[in-house]
C-alpha cells in the first residue's frame, strides 16, 4: 500500500511537471510573439509533446527503420520542448533585468534551445573507453576487467555500434567482460545478424539482465545472448581469475525500499544476497544492474559491486533529477567495506542524446591495495 501511494505521487508530479512545462511553453511563446489564439499554440505544443512520447511506446514493439527514424526524431522534439522551456524561463528574467525585446527574448531562447538540442545529439552519438582504478585488500593480482552497460540495442543502436563496442574492448585485451545489463531494449536487436558480433569477444564473458530486457521478453533475450557463447548469471556465483563473481537477476533491493523501475521478480536483492555464501579468501565481484541494495552487499562481504542503469542521468537537467533518485549516481563510491562502481552506459533511453554525460564502456583495473 505504502510503495502503491508513492509511485502514484510520483506519476503525478511527472505528469504536474509536464503539464506546466507545455502551458508555460505556450505562454511565454504567446507573450514574446503577439499570438492571438492561445489554444492554437497550446494545441501545438502539447501535440509535439505527446506525439513524442508516442513514438517512444511504438518504436517498443514494432520493428522497421521508418519507426526508429520517427523515435529518434520524436526524442529530439522532446528535448527541444523542455530546452526551450528552460530558455524561456531564463530570457523572462534577462528581459525585466536587461529591457529587451520580448520578439528578441523568445528569438534567442528558441536559437539557443535549437543549438543545446544540437549538441545534446552529438554527444550522444559515439562512445568513449573510461578507464578506472580500483583498489581491493583481497586481491591476489591485478585484474582487467571491461563493463559494458546500458547499450540499448534497439532503435538508437545496432550491429555497427555493438561491433564497435566488441573491437575497443578487444583492442585493450581485459581478462573479463561484464555486461550489466540492458544490453537489448527494442525489437530490432532480435533481427537476425544484429547481436552477431558478441560471439568475437576474445575474453570470457558474463551477463545480467536488466529491466528493459524484460520490457521486451527476457527468454527470448536470453535466447539469443547464450547462444552467442556468453554466461548468463542469474542469482549464482562463479570462480573465475581468482575471484568470485556474482550475478543478480534485475530485482527491487528489499520489500520496503520505494524503486523507481521496480521489478515483479518474487526475490530482492537483500533475500538473494543472504542465501549465497562468498569465501572469505577470495575477493567477490557482484554484477548487478541497477546500483540499489548496496547495504546488502555489504553484509554479504562483496568487495565490488558493479551495476549502470541510471546513466547517469544522461541529459541535463535530467541528470539532477538522478541524483536525488539514486545514492549511487556515476562512478565509484563506498558502502561500508564494498566499493560500488556506476557506469554511465554506452547507450541512450528515449533520447538519442546527451548532455553533461558521455556514452561510455568501462574499462576497471582492479589492484591490490597495499
Amino acid at each position: 500500500m505504502k510503495h502503491t501511494l508513492i509511485t502514484v505521487i510520483w506519476i503525478f508530479t511527472i505528469l504536474g511537471f509536464f503539464v506546466f512545462v507545455m502551458w508555460y511553453t505556450a505562454y511565454r511563446l504567446q507573450v514574446c510573439f503577439k499570438f492571438t489564439h492561445f489554444w492554437v499554440l497550446q494545441s501545438v505544443v502539447v501535440f509535439f509533446v505527446i506525439s513524442s512520447f508516442a513514438s517512444s511506446l511504438i518504436a517498443a514493439k514494432f520493428s522497421g527503420s521508418f519507426v526508429s527514424v520517427l523515435n529518434i526524431i520524436g526524442g529530439y522534439v522532446f528535448l527541444f520542448l523542455i530546452y526551450l522551456f528552460v530558455m524561456l524561463i531564463a530570457f523572462s528574467f534577462v528581459q525585466s533585468i536587461f529591457n529587451i525585446s520580448s520578439v528578441l527574448s523568445g528569438a534567442v531562447a528558441i536559437v539557443i534551445a535549437f543549438i543545446v538540442t544540437f549538441v545534446s545529439a552529438v554527444m550522444g552519438s559515439p562512445f568513449i573507453v573510461k578507464e578506472t582504478e580500483i583498489k581491493m585488500a583481497a586481491l591476489k593480482k591485478e585484474l582487467l576487467i571491461m563493463q559494458i552497460s546500458d547499450v540499448h540495442i534497439g532503435r538508437h543502436r545496432g550491429r555497427d555500434y555493438l561491433a564497435a563496442i566488441v573491437e575497443a574492448t578487444n583492442t585493450r585485451n581485459p581478462d573479463l567482460v561484464l555486461i550489466t545489463g540492458d544490453l537489448i531494449d527494442a525489437e530490432p536487436a532480435l533481427l537476425p545478424g544484429v547481436l552477431d558480433s558478441l560471439s568475437n569477444f576474445k575474453a570470457p564473458v558474463f551477463y545480467v539482465e536488466g529491466n528493459h530486457e524484460k520490457y521486451i521478453g527476457v527468454e527470448r533475450v536470453l535466447k539469443l545472448i547464450r547462444e552467442r557463447n556468453i554466461r548468463v548469471m542469474s542469482n549464482e556465483v562463479v570462480e573465475i581469475c581468482g575471484i568470485q563473481l556474482i550475478g543478480l537477476d534485475y530485482m527491487k533491493a528489499d520489500e520496503e525500499t520505494f524503486d523507481v523501475h521496480p521489478s515483479d521478480h518474487a526475490d530482492t536483492v537483500k533475500s538473494v544476497l543472504a542465501k549465497i555464501s562468498l569465501k572469505s579468501e577470495l575477493p567477490s565481484i557482484l554484477m548487478s544492474h541497477s546500483p540499489v541494495g548496496a547495504q546488502y552487499a555489504d553484509a554479504a562481504g562483496v568487495d565490488l559491486m558493479l551495476s549502470g542503469h541510471t546513466h547517469g542521468g544522461q541529459i541535463f537537467p535530467f541528470s539532477w533529477l538522478s541524483k536525488l533518485t539514486f545514492p549511487f549516481n556515476s562512478g565509484l563510491y563506498q558502502q561500508g567495506n564494498t566499493r560500488i562502481f556506476v557506469s554511465n552506459g554506452a547507450g541512450t533511453f528515449f533520447i538519442r542524446a546527451r548532455l553533461g554525460t558521455f556514452n561510455e564502456i568501462n574499462l576497471l583495473k582492479l589492484v591490490h591495495a597495499n
